[in-house]
């Protein structure tokens, strides 16, 4: 997880979350924001193919960064363990 630029306070911002190298494509990716989902700002690539039978996408949540806010990016993928 990485901001596109540097992120000052009460400027928007875009969020992204890198997920990459993970086959099958079946995957789940969920912003939160100090603890709940964030339903609304949320933009992805959707699947890339990375030529190795892998896959990759990025998914960006539109912010604009209080202080003190924690942001977190949830992947839920059948290789991984529950």
């Amino acid at each position: 997880v990485y901001p596109e630029k540097t992120p000052a306070l009460q400027h928007r911002n875009l969020l992204l979350c890198l997920v990459t190298g993970f086959y099958p494509g079946d995957i789940k990716v969920t912003w939160f924001r100090n603890g709940q989902e964030q339903r609304e700002g949320i933009m992805s690539t959707g699947l890339i193919r990375n030529g190795d039978w892998t896959f990759q996408m990025t998914v960006m949540l539109a912010m604009t960064p209080e202080l003190g806010e924690v942001y977190t990016c949830l992947v839920d993928h059948p290789s991984l363990l529950s």
